[in-house]
């Protein structure tokens, strides 16, 4: 059976459909034989995140043979490699990573909708084009938005001209969506008087103390799949957990 760390919405609804074990109580996980932690993982001294449980104590009650988590950390590895359990990263599998940045893309235009005005009136600059970016760009196409894109790296710049989407253009857009999790080296300046939306995980990509010296619109929004279409976001996890079970 398979337990999980008690999180966002979406894992509940993942729990009854896979009928497993779901809390944030140690007592609740006697004879599972499976655990998905919360997408951080666990921290140097085996504290799984966002709980107060520890990892090494569930595992002294059960015989897990499968643990799976977002990103795992060297200390989950070698924990992993030596008691000989099979560790599945969903944010390194192809089938998990594209359609979760496919529906991230869709919250995100759903959020930019939820006002008075139309995605396709507003003036869109996306910072970064990996999964998200990539996703995003084309819906903001299809809704015949007015959008340019800041490259991450020069594959990405040179995926940008393939797609034919114009380079960034700061100066005339009104809202900045950065998907990069790094702190870039800008010219803050440049975003005086825009909205700023940080889709990307910590540390994000903007440097915070700059942003508020300067009186910048920012706006960090996390967990985009469980707050736009949760039960869609648990098929997701679903499809790919339920494969190692």
């Amino acid at each position: 059976m398979l337990g999980i760390i008690r999180g966002d919405i979406r894992y509940e609804a993942l729990a009854k459909m896979l009928n497993a074990k779901i809390s944030n109580e140690l007592y609740d996980f006697l004879e599972i034989d499976a655990l998905l932690l919360p997408f951080g993982g666990i921290d140097e001294a085996y504290n799984i995140k966002q709980s107060k449980l520890n990892l090494l104590d569930i595992l002294k009650e059960n015989e897990i043979k499968t643990i799976f988590v977002g990103n795992a950390n060297n200390k989950l590895k070698e924990l992993c490699e030596q008691k000989n359990i099979a560790l599945i990263e969903l944010l390194k599998l192809d089938e998990f990573i594209i359609p979760n940045a496919k529906l991230t893309s869709m919250g995100i235009v759903n959020y930019l909708s939820s006002g008075n005005l139309s995605v396709k009136d507003q003036n869109i600059c996306i910072i970064g084009l990996g999964n998200i970016g990539f996703s995003l760009a084309e819906l903001l196409k299809a809704y015949e938005c007015s959008f340019s894109v800041f490259p991450g790296s020069t594959i990405e710049e040179k995926f940008i001209k393939l797609q034919g989407y114009p380079l960034a253009d700061f100066k005339n857009s009104e809202i900045i969506i950065n998907t990069i999790p790094k702190n870039l080296d800008w010219d803050y300046t440049l975003f005086k008087n825009k909205r700023i939306i940080d889709v990307a995980s910590a540390p994000y990509g903007f440097d915070i103390d700059k942003i508020n010296s300067l009186g910048i619109r920012y706006e960090i929004v996390s967990a985009i799949p469980s707050k736009f279409a949760y039960i869609s976001a648990a098929k997701i996890m679903k499809n790919n957990i339920e494969k190692y079970l």
